[in-house]
Order: structure tokens, then C-alpha cells, then sequence
């Protein structure tokens, strides 16, 4: 490789670095738009922040899904970052390609720790409650909703990701 080519290598490299730095990625429960069917009161993210850090005087345990599951993941998520991003410097992915992947990869790990979990179990009350008739026939629990975190799946089924570009 001759120095206008080795030149040329390095100038796409440092623009792939350059659009890499210009993305951030979002893992977790948009705040807008998203509504829970059972309740006009009350949304998702606002659900998830309750569970996440808990709310003591409640009565509600810390059950941490995001941050635990961060926790837990961050070597493998620090591995697929090394291929990603070493991917996309050579060429073979977009950027946002690269963050997607990532976001994927977390997200389906925040929907599994939902899924499977060892957190703090149910009150006698809730568990109580989550095993009664639904009244309304239009409305449906979730076949594991004795579990921590699952009622009627709308929570789990929240997690999202997203890619997006800052403005620079």
C-alpha cells in the first residue's frame, strides 16, 4: 500500500470515528406514547422507575431490571462493542448498524431479566390480586403473572432501544 492509499484508509477511518462519536443509543422505556391499557393513570417508564429504585414507603421493593441487568452484561457488552465498532471503522457496517446490533443485544437482555430474574417475590396482597378473575374480558394477564415484574406483559414488552444522532 503506497502513502496516497495508506492516506485515503486513514481519512475514512477518522470520518467512520467521527459518525461513531456523533451517535448515542438509547436502551430502555420511551416516556411518550407509552400508555398502559389497564391504567390512564400511570405509563410504563413511570412503572419501570417504580420498580427499578422501588418505593419503600409503598411497600414495593427495589426490583432492578436496567441497571443490574447493565451490571451484569458489561464485559459482554464491552466485547460486541470492540467488534462493532472495529467493524464499522473498516467498513463493513454503518455506524448506526453497529449501534442497532448493540441496542438489540440489550435490549433482549433487559426482556430476559424481566423474563427470568431472581428479584424480591410478590406480597400476599399482590400476588393475591394478580390471581384473581379479570373482570373485564378485554383484558388479559400474562401466563407468568406471578412473577415480580409481570402482570400483564405491557411493561416487559416496553423495552425498547434507540439510535439516535446528536446534532454537531
Amino acid at each position: 500500500m503506497n502513502e496516497l492509499e495508506i492516506v485515503k484508509r486513514l481519512k475514512e477511518v477518522m470520518k467512520r470515528a467521527e459518525q461513531l462519536n456523533r451517535i448515542q443509543l438509547v436502551v430502555g422505556i420511551p416516556s411518550d406514547e407509552n400508555s398502559r391499557e389497564d391504567s390512564g393513570e400511570i405509563t410504563n417508564a413511570e412503572l419501570g422507575v417504580i420498580h427499578e429504585f422501588g418505593v419503600p414507603e409503598r411497600g414495593i421493593p427495589e426490583r432492578s431490571f436496567m441497571r443490574s441487568t447493565m451490571s451484569e452484561e458489561s464485559e459482554n457488552l464491552g466485547n460486541l462493542a470492540k467488534v462493532m465498532v472495529s467493524e464499522c471503522l473498516s467498513g463493513q457496517i454503518t455506524p448506526r448498524k453497529a449501534f442497532s446490533q448493540i441496542g438489540a443485544y440489550l435490549k433482549g437482555q433487559v426482556v430476559e431479566k424481566i423474563t427470568d430474574g431472581e428479584f424480591q417475590p410478590n406480597t400476599a396482597e399482590t400476588t393475591r390480586r394478580k390471581l384473581a378473575p379479570v373482570k373485564d374480558k378485554k383484558k388479559w394477564r400474562a401466563p407468568d403473572a406471578n412473577k415480580p415484574l409481570i402482570d400483564t406483559g405491557q411493561l416487559r414488552a416496553s423495552i425498547t432501544y434507540e439510535v439516535r444522532e446528536n446534532e454537531s
